[in-house]
Formats: C-alpha cells, sequence, structure tokens
C-alpha cells in the first residue's frame, strides 16, 4: 500500500466500516469514511483528531444516484483519485420469503448489492484513468452457502458476489482488481439493525425478534435459527478481525498481478465454506440443519 493511495469506505458509522476506515487512516491512507448520518460520525471523528488521522467524514446515502455522485465528484475535485473503494454499507432482513412484501425485498437489494454498484459505477472511470484501483466488497459467508431464515440476505450477498466475480475479468486490463470478504458472524451492530417482515413482528430494544399478532407458517423455522443465532453473537469476533483482514487484503493485492481475491473471515465462515466445498448438496443440508435449526 503506497501512503499517498486515497480510501473511500461506505457504511463507516460503526461496525466494519468504522473499523476499516481507522485501520486505512493509521497506515497512512486518505480515508473518506462516509455514511448516510454524519451525525453518528462524531466517534470516529474524535479518534482521527486524538490520532491525527487522514480521514474525511462524509455523507452519503448508497440507495441515493445524486448523493453518491455528489462524494464522488467532492473527493475527485479535492484529491484527484480515489485508490481503494471499501463497499461495506449494508444490513440483514431476516424471515421467510413467503412474510416478507415485496417493496421489504427490494429495499434490501437497493442497499446491499444496487448500493454497491452506484458507487462501483462512479469510481471505476476515475480507475481505469489511473490504470490502478482496487475494490473490496464486503458480503458475507451467507453469500456463498444459502442461510436458513436469511433467504433475501443471502440472495443480495450472492447477487454481489457474482458481480465481483464477473467484473474482475472486464477491470482486468484496466489494473482494477476486485477483493471479497466474507465474514461470518461478527459482534457488531449488525444485529441491532436487522430487520424483519413488518407483519410479522418487529425488533425489541435487544434486537430480538418482538412477535405480533400475526401468524407465520415458518415461525418454527425462523425461532430455532434464531435460538442459535443470538447466542452465537455473543461469542463472535469483533468488527476489528474484518478490518485487519481487509488491510492484508489490500496489502497483497496492491502488490499482486492478481485481478481477483476471496477471503473467509472468522471459524464460522471458513468451516461453512470448506463443507460447500467438500460435501455433496445433501450432506450440506442436512449439516447446516442439524447446526442452524436444531
Amino acid at each position: 500500500m503506497v501512503k499517498a493511495s486515497i480510501a473511500l469506505v461506505t457504511g463507516s458509522s460503526s461496525g466494519i466500516g468504522f473499523e476499516t476506515s481507522l485501520a486505512l487512516a493509521r497506515k497512512g491512507i486518505d480515508t473518506f469514511a462516509t455514511m448516510r448520518t454524519p451525525q453518528k460520525g462524531d466517534t470516529i471523528k474524535r479518534i482521527a483528531k486524538a490520532e491525527n488521522l487522514p480521514i474525511t467524514v462524509l455523507k452519503m446515502d448508497v440507495n441515493n444516484d445524486d448523493s453518491v455522485r455528489k462524494v464522488v465528484k467532492k473527493i475527485i475535485n479535492k484529491v484527484n483519485r480515489i485508490d481503494i473503494l471499501v463497499n461495506n454499507a449494508g444490513y440483514g432482513l431476516f424471515g421467510a420469503l413467503e412474510d416478507m412484501t415485496t417493496k421489504e425485498i427490494k429495499n434490501q437489494f437497493e442497499t446491499n448489492y444496487f448500493g454497491a454498484v452506484r458507487v462501483i459505477k462512479e469510481v471505476l472511470p476515475t480507475m481505469r484513468k489511473q490504470r490502478r484501483g482496487i475494490i473490496v466488497n464486503v458480503t458475507s459467508i451467507a453469500g456463498v452457502v444459502g442461510i436458513p431464515s436469511e433467504c433475501i440476505y443471502s440472495s443480495s450477498k450472492f447477487a454481489l458476489e457474482g458481480l465481483s466475480e464477473s467484473i474482475s475479468y472486464e477491470l482486468r486490463p484496466h489494473g482494477i482488481k476486485v477483493i471479497l470478504i466474507e465474514p461470518g458472524v461478527i459482534n457488531s451492530n449488525f444485529v441491532p439493525n436487522i430487520k424483519f417482515p413488518s407483519l410479522i413482528g418487529k425488533k425489541s430494544k435487544s434486537g430480538r425478534l418482538r412477535k405480533n399478532a400475526s401468524f407465520s407458517h415458518y415461525s418454527q423455522t425462523i425461532d430455532a435459527f434464531l435460538s442459535h443465532y443470538y447466542p452465537l453473537m455473543k461469542n463472535a469476533p469483533s468488527p476489528a478481525l474484518v478490518s485487519k483482514n481487509i488491510l492484508e487484503a489490500v496489502k497483497i493485492a496492491s502488490s499482486s498481478s492478481q485481478c481477483f481475491f476471496r477471503y473467509t473471515v472468522g471459524e464460522d465462515s471458513k468451516s461453512l465454506a470448506t463443507a460447500k466445498k467438500d460435501m455433496s448438496d445433501f450432506q450440506l443440508h442436512e449439516f447446516i440443519t442439524k447446526r442452524m435449526l436444531e
């Protein structure tokens, strides 16, 4: 990594984006930490000031074309380049497909998939002219293996995985590299921000599903999954583990002739990725059923 590099990170108010922005800046990389609600950037601003880090907090809504366009243009006008893009903004919509409205499904894709597409499209002209750039897409092990109760979240991450693999071919001649980061369960603000189908229930202050009077035919499956998921979260690794992997991935990509990289993060992610590789479809289905639903 060159210290004169410029990085753009989405979803930087907390969690993985927060830690990644700090990690890049601590390596001397000028980092633009973007977030939809800049009021949530007070903590990262305070740390940046205390440590004299090159971090600039900017308001950007990845769901809005104009917002993304204006922010990228602002960065280019100020520093004339973007070398590293980390697409991290996203949230989880959990629940059964039949219980979800089409609007809820579209909203999930709007942020997790189209949000990343918007930012990639805006930075590509600059990276192409530079003949240099690294695009890091934070997906999930749920983008590698279909996870119970995460059908739409998994779908959005599978879509981003497919996009990343495909564009790596067209970007290779222009010196642009693509990295996939696939975390497992991470102890972050992801859980409090999980959304459930509005017809079935709402979150409590703890982030758990608080059911309403509506009936779901899939409650048994959803409840079984959540009974495993919430306890697992308590002992899950912190977002700093993901930022450490992102930093290492960027370092390797910056000095490699390869154009595409994939990293699983966390023991649960690694074990599921290995299971999918080594098991038959039937074996994998049984493995996940016993691990997450029994």
